[in-house]
């Protein structure tokens, strides 16, 4: 069996597969580029005054609708300036340019060129840092759904406002040589099992830790947004929803759904609220102090299992089995029946019973005999025999079934 950890390791690793895989590809005009569009701007160094930054290799990626996909690369000149031209100006496609800069990701806001082809666009970076000290979560937000009968689970939404107050990008590192990595970590519940990272993760890595897991990804100076989902089981009547504040929290709040009945631990009921179109009942907390545990007993779950897969390769081996079984009764059944037919017949009449155990071979000899005779006029009628050779064999058997019942008579004597 997996343990917990590696079974978080593993989905932890297919979801960041998915995401350095970038944003899915689509099909793109073919005018995207070779059109009378530009692109230009600067790239910066937010934490040096602005400084700009020379040979940074910057890279423009063009969207179109929720797809995108890099376009073109270039190198700053001595002055931090790129640029990129013969743009679509389609008003289906954005542009924004992006650069990776000492393990994180930065980005420009995006851009269209449809009603003015020439844009100027400014791209900060910062120097990274591995202090975490400037970290804090200002609303920290758990909305737990109503759970699902079917898989037996309750999916959970959780999302993170970051603020950085250095002027340098938190870069964690996931090397875990030295011990503990010092990394951006996130608290998970028991149980928590398909776990989908969304916003602020996306080209970043994750490994599992005690009771969660740390990532790589970048906090820039400022705010930042991170989103995550995952499931809990709901196969018992409760469940014990802890939640370890990692970082200084401004303010928590937890949504449950009404379906569910929440008994708080250090958490204030605020009533309800809407949230997506739907009612929850709001939980809040504030002033959370880092690795400050609070939680909720969860009570009123669908007390359920997946449903089992039926295994058709289990089914054919019943069946196939069940036919084996048959055939053995009924060729034992055929079997007794032949035996029974091909048996004497139990004498009825005798006038004295030979007691078990004493029957003599010339009984068996008597009953053979019957048989003979039995045999031989069904073959005569049948027209097998002729009538002499009917005539001599009936003669000789009945002279030596008289001769077996003499000695039957002389034996009961």
């Amino acid at each position: 069996m997996i343990k917990p950890n590696k079974c978080l390791n593993l989905c932890l690793a297919f979801i960041f597969g998915l995401l350095l895989c970038g944003l899915p590809l689509f099909a793109l005009p073919a005018q995207a580029a070779g059109g009378s569009g530009h692109i230009s701007g600067q790239l910066v160094d937010g934490t040096n005054n602005n400084a700009p930054l020379a040979e940074q290799k910057v890279t423009l990626q063009v969207a179109q609708g929720d797809s995108a996909r890099d376009l073109s690369t270039t190198t700053t000149d001595a002055h931090g300036n790129f640029a990129f031209s013969n743009l679509s100006t389609d008003k289906t496609l954005s542009y924004a340019a992006y650069i990776n800069y000492k393990g994180a990701q930065y980005i420009t806001d995006l851009v269209a060129l449809d009603s003015k082809p020439e844009q100027q666009l400014k791209l900060t970076v910062y120097e990274p840092t591995q202090d975490p000290s400037k970290l804090a979560i200002v609303q920290a937000t758990v909305l737990i759904h109503e759970p699902d009968p079917h898989t037996g689970t309750v999916t959970v939404s959780q999302l993170f406002d970051f603020k950085n107050l250095d002027t340098r990008s938190f870069v964690g590192s996931l090397d875990a040589s030295q011990g503990k990595p010092k990394a951006l970590f996130f608290s998970l519940p028991q149980g928590a099992r398909n776990i989908s990272l969304n916003k602020g993760f996306g080209g970043y890595k994750a490994i599992a830790i005690d009771k969660g897991f740390a990532t790589n990804a970048a906090v820039l100076p400022g705010d930042n947004e991170f989103s995550l989902s995952f499931e809990v089981p709901a196969t018992s009547p409760t469940y014990n929803y802890r939640y370890v504040a990692m970082y200084p929290t401004v303010a928590l709040s937890f949504l449950v759904a009404p379906a569910l009945h929440a008994q708080p631990d250090k958490l204030t009921a605020q009533g309800t609220v809407t949230a997506d179109q739907h009612p929850y009942q709001l939980y809040r907390a504030t002033g959370l102090l880092a690795r400050q545990e609070v939680g909720m007993k969860l009570e009123g779950l669908a007390v359920s299992t997946p449903s089992a897969q039926v295994n058709t390769g289990n089914i054919w081996l019943i069946v196939a089995l069940l036919v084996v079984v048959a055939v053995l009764f009924v060729g034992f059944f055929l079997y007794r029946a032949r035996r029974m037919q091909a048996a004497p017949k139990a004498k009825t009449g005798q006038a004295k019973a030979v007691p078990d155990g004493k029957k003599t071979k010339s009984t068996d000899r008597r009953q053979i005999l019957l048989n003979e005779l039995l045999e031989l006029d069904k073959d005569f009628e049948a027209g097998k025999l002729s009538k002499a050779v009917y005539q001599e064999r009936r003669a000789k058997a009945k002279a030596r079934l008289r001769s077996v019942m003499r000695e039957e008579e002389a034996a009961q004597r």
